[in-house]
């Protein structure tokens, strides 16, 4: 079976999930990753910043034609201009740059990084724990040499957010 990447959905909600802070409740109104500013026109301007209120299910998304949201946008979410939804499957830079640089991953980052201190004290748990929650594995020797150097030398958040961008949690093998 070859592998396959999530959805820009799916990989949202793993996102939040491994960060700690998604939230399960069902039903009720949806969200809004964007403001809805009302000129002459309707003007639908992206979020600066995501808070708890938007950390529901993707499916909760309320999506606008007119309104193409960064990181769902970039991992081929559907056309909501069709009248029948239809979804590409492309591979481009973008994808990458916007999971490493944009604003909710740097704060699932942040989230994550919380998460582990609150789990475990020592770096040896956290990174164990990372991998138990983002891969569902154990980490390898080297893997975990190699954290210890990133969080010695840039931080928790970045290792976090090195875990948030590999190719093993938004891919099924």
């Amino acid at each position: 079976f070859p592998p396959r990447r999530l959805t820009s959905e799916e990989i949202r909600d793993t996102i939040l999930s491994v960060a700690g802070v998604l939230n399960l409740k069902m039903g009720g109104t949806g969200f809004r990753l964007y403001d809805y500013l009302v000129d002459n026109v309707a003007t639908y301007m992206p979020l600066d910043k995501h808070g708890p209120d938007t950390y529901r299910r993707s499916v909760y998304h309320q999506n606008v034609r007119a309104m193409q949201v960064d990181l769902i946008s970039e991992f081929d979410a559907p056309q909501c201009a069709y009248p029948a939804p239809r979804r590409s499957n492309t591979t481009t830079p973008l994808q990458a740059l916007a999971l490493w640089n944009h604003s909710f991953t740097l704060d699932m980052a942040e989230q994550l990084s919380e998460r582990l201190r609150q789990e475990s004290e020592t770096p040896d748990g956290q990174i164990e724990q990372a991998f138990q929650l983002a891969f569902s594995r154990s980490p390898a020797e080297k893997e975990t040499v190699a954290a210890r150097s990133l969080i010695k030398d840039h931080g928790l958040p970045a290792f976090c957010r090195a875990v948030l961008n590999a190719n093993e949690l938004i891919y099924i093998d």
